[in-house]
């Protein structure tokens, strides 16, 4: 079974994979740095959190050119993230950020 990085990879690029992991990198502190069983999940949702792919300064300045509305898509579809075991940006987690993306975490219907 591929992962969920690969998936990415399949649909965007690695290059695109490695600019959401070093903007992830970008924002790691103490808060949430426990990256869990899967490092890359803990990425995706830290750019969520930090809106690294949906605000088009911080796109710019993470290099990141996959469009907001492809890359919340896979992110719901394909990106598994509700099965995510490490840390998240809590201030976005408590806002309802992930709402749509960690709906069992939440204890909420899909």
């Amino acid at each position: 079974m591929p992962s969920v990085r690969d998936g990415f990879i399949a649909r965007f690029s690695e290059e695109q994979a490695n600019k959401i992991e070093l903007a992830a990198v970008g924002h790691q502190n103490t808060n949430h740095d426990k990256r869990g069983d899967d490092p890359f999940k803990w990425a995706v949702l830290i750019c969520i959190g930090f809106e690294c792919v949906s605000c088009k300064e911080y796109r710019e300045y993470h290099g990141i050119t996959i469009s907001q509305e492809d890359f919340l898509g896979w992110c719901k579809t394909d990106g598994h993230l509700d099965t995510h075991n490490g840390d998240v940006d809590y201030m976005s987690l408590f806002c309802g950020v992930y709402r749509d993306y960690m709906p069992e975490m939440l204890n909420e219907p899909k």
